[in-house]
């Protein structure tokens, strides 16, 4: 009988280091899982930095290019006329200003996802924000021949925000909506409207529209949606994630609205400012 019982626990012993064997082993796998995904990330994060470097100097290299290809010219031929003079120096003063947007906007990026911007958020009524914006960018409308509608609401509750940073976003969706404009009879519109305990301003645009595998990728860095007008078009592609990045640190969304056909519209939204909130 000692026998039977001695089996007996030599076999439940044996159960139990086999589930405890299975139970490491799930786990094993399941760590192998997670360090496999990790590891996976970290190649993807590293195959972005290698693209984001690349993209960075190709786009500086350009105006660099030109700045000096035109700026040696000049040194080459000092018996120009004044007329010839200017037509080389146009270039390099509008190279050197792409070229400083460059800088700045890589900066600006670096800061916000660094999070070492500095803030300055205070109660803002974003009808005041669009009435500025339009005023400082009324020339680009008319130098690209662009209609623009406002539609504002008599009153609307005050965000906290930084009013430069919005500004900086109406600017950066203003100038995309303009690019994207129907160069024959362009028009944008801007509206505010409260919607859910949040103010939100929309975009809209009569362009091309937006592809639908674009409605996101239009938010990566240095990428842009096609423009079946005019061609790949101008700019650095970073002006949509800094607005994006500037918007979700204030608590708000920006997003592209999804529909078929012609016509965009960029949207983006901020909480309304709190009772008794500074």
């Amino acid at each position: 009988m000692s026998e039977v019982m001695e089996i007996l626990d030599e076999a439940s012993q044996v159960r139990a280091y086999s589930k405890a064997l299975e139970r490491q082993s799930h786990e094993l796998g399941a760590t192998t899982a997670e360090l496999r995904e990790a590891n996976e990330r970290l190649q993807e994060l590293d195959r972005l930095k290698d693209d984001f470097v690349s993209t960075v100097t190709h786009e500086l290299r350009t105006p660099l290019t030109s700045i000096r290809a035109f700026s040696e010219i000049l040194i080459d031929n000092p018996d120009l006329g004044v007329e010839e003079r200017q037509e080389f120096l146009r270039p390099i003063a509008d190279e050197t200003e792409r070229l400083t947007r460059l800088i700045n906007q890589v900066l600006d990026l670096a800061k916000l996802e660094s999070g070492a911007a500095t803030w300055q958020v205070e109660p803002v009524d974003l009808r005041d924000v669009v009435t500025a914006t339009t005023a400082a960018t009324a020339q680009l409308f008319r130098d690209h021949d662009v209609a623009l509608d406002i539609d504002l609401p008599e009153s609307m509750p005050t965000v906290a925000a930084d009013p430069d940073r919005v500004v900086q976003v109406m600017v950066n969706l203003l100038g995309n909506a303009v690019k994207f404009a129907d160069p024959e009879r362009g028009r944008v519109r801007i509206g505010i409207r409260l919607v859910d305990g949040e103010v939100q301003v929309d975009v809209e645009d009569n362009g091309p529209g937006i592809p639908e595998e674009d409605w996101e990728t239009i938010f990566d860095k240095f990428r842009q949606g096609g423009d079946t007008y005019r061609g790949r078009p101008s700019g650095t592609g970073l002006g949509l994630p800094i607005s994006r990045g500037i918007i979700e640190h204030l608590g708000g969304r920006l997003w592209a609205v999804r529909r078929p056909g012609p016509g965009a519209t960029l949207s983006f939204t901020l909480p309304v400012t709190r009772t008794g909130e500074p």
